[in-house]
């Protein structure tokens, strides 16, 4: 866990009575503020995994130099998901060392500009991505795409050793709710299964996710990530981040219940600095089993400074 210290810089001599009168305010103040509380304070917390010693980290925007220095000397985290196409195989032994598993980012249903392969599926994008420029839904029933996804990025990331796959964007089927997109979802997930009998991780994605449930074909993923179930972002690009309303809150609580019951791993990402919220959020997972990663950085970069 990483923490910003504030170190008080004072610029002029403050007289005797003020000094006392600011020590006992202070003193006032640390007794309302909950434990690990500062006003003010920037925190970035990894929430140590609920079943055991090894935590839970998502740093699918750190570069392979801040990998090494989030990971090569933590022993705390077991499982950590990185975009491996942008490490070699190199880094990834040195990621692994001590037992630690590495899946990979694997995005199936939007492409970004900033992918070498970008041009070679522009023609076949639906839509920008609200909140992400540069960014685009993608038409998953293609058999270019889900081959390239499979036979060509897959094989890479399997090549360099990673240990899963953790899917992102399977809500382009709650983008556009038609089954030919539902089954090309699927397609991709049963080729990868089949493939390579790695572990997939859904992230986000509730309206699939649910369908494959009432299908009956929940065996084809091992876990679901579901982010801001506590947390919500108010501002993207002022990184402002508030709580969820219970009422709302509990539409997640109930589909991850679903999901545990069905036999899959649940992991959560939430987005707060708020300490108060965070205590709420590991309280919720310790009760139900659940993996949860507490960040503040919306790049996921482990909040790492090169």
């Amino acid at each position: 866990m990483q923490k910003n210290r504030y170190r008080w810089i004072w610029q002029k001599r403050l007289s005797a009575l003020p000094v006392i009168l600011f020590y006992v305010a202070a003193v006032i103040c640390s007794l309302f503020l909950a434990p690990g509380m500062s006003a003010g304070a920037k925190y970035i917390v990894d929430v140590e995994s609920p079943d055991g010693p090894l935590g839970y980290g998502v740093y699918i925007g750190a570069t392979a130099e801040q990998l090494h220095a989030k990971l090569d000397n933590d022993k705390d985290i077991g499982l950590a998901i990185i975009d491996a196409q942008y490490v070699s195989s190199e880094d990834m032994i040195s990621l692994k060392s001590g037992g630690r598993r590495v899946y990979s980012y694997l995005n199936i249903g939007s492409i970004e500009e900033f992918r070498d392969y970008y041009s070679s599926f522009s023609d076949i994008t639906l839509a920008p991505y609200e909140n992400w420029p540069g960014e685009y839904w993608i038409d998953v029933s293609e058999e270019k795409w889900q081959d390239y996804i499979c036979d060509n990025i897959a094989a890479e990331l399997v090549l360099k050793g990673v240990d899963g796959f953790f899917i992102d964007n399977c809500d382009v089927y709650y983008m556009y709710n038609h089954s030919w997109i539902y089954k090309g979802i699927v397609k991709i997930l049963t080729r990868l299964k089949n493939t390579y009998n790695l572990p997939i991780i859904i992230n986000g994605g509730n309206d699939f996710v649910t369908a494959l449930l009432n299908s009956g074909n929940q065996n084809l993923i091992d876990g679901v990530n579901q982010e801001s179930v506590y947390s919500t972002i108010e501002d993207y690009e002022k990184k402002v981040f508030g709580e969820r309303k219970a009422l709302d809150r509990a539409f997640y609580e109930e589909y991850l219940a679903r999901a545990k019951k069905e036999g899959l791993i649940v992991y959560m990402i939430e987005y707060t600095r708020d300490m108060r919220l965070v205590e709420k959020i590991k309280e919720f997972c310790q009760q139900n089993g659940y993996k949860c990663y507490v960040t503040d950085s919306l790049a996921l970069d482990g909040n790492v400074k090169l």
